[in-house]
C-alpha cells in the first residue's frame, strides 16, 4: 500500500494498482486571477475528495497562477502533486527551448510553487528548430538535477511526440503527454492547437504514455443547451454538427442514468485507460458534479454510441 498521496500518484501514472479513493482527475482553474480564498477552497475540496494533481503553467495569469498554487502547497505540503509547463513567456507566446531558457523558467516555477521538485514538468510548446534529442536531453537533465520527477510535453505534433517518447525511453523515462481530449472533437482551425486525434492517440497507446487531457469538458460545451460563441467572443471550436449530436446523446443517456450530460461526457473520458481528464471548475459544487462521473461505469457499447451514434 502506498504511504502518501504522491506515492499513489506515481503508481497510477504507471497504471499500477487499484485507484481506491483516489482518482485520475486533474484540477485546473483560474488560479492567480481570482481571490486566493476561492482557489484555496477548491484545492482543499479537490484534495479531500481524492484528487492527486493540480495543473498550472509558468505563463498562466502572467505568472501569478503558480504563485497562487504555491501559497496553498506551502500550507499543505505533500498533499497534492503539481503539473507545470514551461516554454511560454508570460504573455503566452512560444519561446526558444534552449537549455538556458528552460532552466530559467523551471527555477522560477520552483520558487513560485515553493517546492523542491515538480511532479510532472512539461514543455508547453515545441521548438521545431531544435533536434528532439537535444530537447529530450534537457528534460532528462532536469530530473537528474532533482527539479522534476516526471517529464513530458504538451501540444507537439504526433511525429515529434513519437520521436521524443522513443528518445526518453532510451534514457529510462516514460514521457507524459498533455493534449486536448474529450468526447467533443474540436474544429482544428478554431482550436489552433494539436489535439488527441486518432493519429496522436496511436502514439500514446504505442508508447504507453499517460495522457493529461485538458479541456476534458470541452470548455463547458456539454453543460450548455446551445453553443456558438465563447465567452471571449470567438467561435466555439467545439460547436460542430457532430458534437451537437454527441451532446444530445449525452443528454439521452444522462436521463437513463439519472445524471447530467457533462457528467456522462466526463465518464466517457474515464473509460479510456491512462487518461487523466483535466477539469476547470469555478466552485466546489462543480468539482462534486465532475467527480460523480466516477460512479458512471459506461459499457463499451455506450462509449461507442456516445462517440459515433451507432
Amino acid at each position: 500500500m502506498p504511504h502518501s498521496p504522491l506515492e499513489l500518484l506515481g503508481q497510477l501514472l504507471d497504471q499500477r494498482g487499484a485507484e481506491s479513493s483516489a482518482h485520475r482527475f486533474v484540477l485546473g482553474g483560474p488560479f492567480g486571477s481570482e481571490p486566493l480564498a476561492d482557489s484555496f477552497a477548491r484545492l482543499g475540496h479537490f484534495t479531500d475528495a481524492g484528487g492527486l494533481l493540480v495543473e498550472t503553467s509558468h505563463s498562466y495569469a502572467r505568472g501569478r497562477a503558480e504563485a497562487a498554487v504555491g501559497e496553498w502547497l506551502r500550507k499543505n505540503p505533500g498533499r497534492l502533486g503539481v503539473v507545470t509547463k514551461v516554454g511560454h513567456d508570460q504573455s503566452g507566446h512560444d519561446m526558444p527551448l534552449s537549455r538556458e531558457n528552460v532552466l530559467d523558467h523551471v527555477r522560477g516555477s520552483l520558487e513560485s510553487l515553493g517546492v523542491e521538485a515538480v511532479d510532472i514538468l512539461l514543455y508547453h510548446c515545441d521548438d521545431p528548430a531544435r533536434p528532439v534529442a537535444e530537447l529530450a536531453d534537457t528534460l532528462v537533465s532536469l530530473v537528474e538535477a532533482g527539479y522534476a520527477r516526471r517529464i513530458g510535453v504538451s501540444n507537439w505534433s504526433a511525429g515529434r511526440l513519437a520521436a521524443l517518447a522513443g528518445q526518453l525511453a532510451e534514457r529510462g523515462h516514460t514521457a507524459v503527454a498533455s493534449y486536448q481530449f474529450s468526447l467533443a472533437k474540436p474544429d482544428p482551425v478554431r482550436l489552433n492547437h494539436p489535439y488527441a486525434d486518432e493519429v496522436l492517440l496511436s502514439v500514446v497507446r504505442r508508447h504507453g504514455l499517460p495522457l493529461l487531457g485538458w479541456s476534458a469538458q470541452a470548455r463547458g460545451f456539454f453543460a450548455r443547451p446551445t453553443g456558438g460563441v465563447r465567452h471571449d467572443g470567438r467561435p466555439d471550436p467545439f460547436d460542430t454538427e457532430q458534437n451537437r449530436a454527441r451532446r444530445e446523446r449525452c443528454g439521452v443517456l444522462a436521463e437513463q442514468l439519472d445524471s447530467r450530460p457533462e457528467t456522462v461526457a466526463l465518464a466517457w473520458t474515464l473509460h479510456h485507460q491512462g487518461v487523466w481528464p483535466s477539469i476547470g471548475p469555478r466552485t466546489t459544487e462543480q468539482i462534486d458534479r465532475s467527480l460523480r462521473a466516477r460512479r458512471l461505469s459506461l459499457t463499451d457499447e455506450q462509449v461507442h454510441w456516445l462517440q459515433y451514434g451507432t
